[in-house]
């Protein structure tokens, strides 16, 4: 192959790098993937004008979604089809409120899901299937106040808690058997349960009320033969041990005010494929490109030996980003992360 032809192949996106990283092997290159692109950096990347409506790569068309990740080089795209369960964040605040709840039809979410397979058809890019485990769902439902609400009511009505989230977790199980014979490629699944401070529930409550839900969505994603990239902002030191024992392959994104990143290799770099941590709190925001592309360098240099780690912002591509910053993250994937 031509020095043109090598260098068109690291860019061009290619699902197999990515599910090679998530087990820990490799491809040609480390790959760069990122769970959000905000708007100000896909306008730029689709070369739209600078205003106009929010444009995200979880609300354009999928054939728009296409022509961002070949831009970017990036090997998957993003299906979202979590349940937000409510209409308005705070909203539920009794039962009789829960009883009002409806839960999507997942025949739906197979529908969007076929759309986007559909339009990668012939291609080498993937689709992801965004869902969501019921904490993070719960505490934004519950009211009058998202999140403070929920710590009351874990002791004034610890059975509305569990409630909402069962219903949550039952949603994305039925989700997970509607869609399971499709040719989706891996699974991103959120759930925020840290503060960059530690866990937002007490480890009786995250080992009682958290641990049990999510095992039950990880062990069924899994049992489906897909991979896992499990997401969660904060410190995640104190689910960690979980998704070890629970066979996830991926942790996203490491935000670096509340993780080390090279302490979490060293300590289960065989067993989790690292997914993030450039740093969108300072390099990527407020940085050059010369600084990102540095940062890029350190992170693959000491990280990416293995195959285990995945080159991406440590949260998401957010609007304080600026898009030339983003692309000089992308192009030193290409740069630094060939495999020798």
């Amino acid at each position: 192959m031509s020095a043109a032809g090598a260098a068109e192949s690291l860019a061009t996106p290619n699902i197999d790098r990515l599910l090679a990283a998530l087990n820990h092997r490799k491809l040609d290159r480390v790959p760069n993937w990122e769970v959000l692109i905000d708007n100000r950096s896909m306008r730029h990347i689709l070369n739209m004008p600078a205003e106009g409506e929010r444009v995200t790569t979880w609300n354009v068309a999928p054939a728009d979604a296409v022509r961002a990740v070949r831009a970017v080089g990036q090997d998957a795209i993003l299906c979202s089809m979590t349940w937000g369960g409510v209409e308005k964040e705070g909203s539920i605040l009794t039962n009789q409120d829960a009883d009002r709840m409806v839960a999507p039809d997942p025949r739906d979410a197979r529908k969007k899901l076929q759309s986007y397979l559909d339009t990668v058809h012939g291609t080498r890019i993937g689709v992801c299937a965004r869902l969501s485990a019921p904490m993070t769902l719960t505490y934004m439902a519950l009211g009058p106040v998202p999140i403070e609400s929920f710590m009351y009511l874990l002791y004034d009505n610890r059975a509305l808690v569990e409630r909402l989230m069962d219903l949550f977790l039952d949603y994305h199980l039925r989700l997970i058997d509607a869609i399971k014979d499709l040719p989706y490629h891996f699974y991103y699944i959120g759930d925020d349960v840290s503060s960059t401070a530690g866990p937002l529930i007490s480890p009786r409550d995250l080992a009682e009320i958290w641990a049990p839900r999510t095992e039950r969505l990880v062990k069924a994603a899994l049992a489906t033969g897909r991979p896992i990239i499990f997401h969660c902002c904060g410190m995640q030191a104190p689910i960690l041990p979980y998704l070890v024992d629970w066979g996830v392959q991926a942790i996203h994104p490491i935000q670096p005010v509340a993780n080390d990143i090279y302490e979490i290799h060293t300590r289960y770099g065989d067993r989790l494929t690292l997914v993030g941590n450039i740093d969108v709190a300072d390099v990527l925001t407020f940085g050059t490109p010369a600084q990102v592309r540095e940062s890029v360098r350190e992170h693959i240099e000491r990280l990416a030996d293995g195959g285990g780690y995945v080159v991406c912002s440590s949260h998401s591509i957010i609007d304080s980003v600026p898009p030339e910053n983003y692309l000089a993250m992308c192009a030193a994937v290409q740069e630094f992360g060939v495999y020798s």
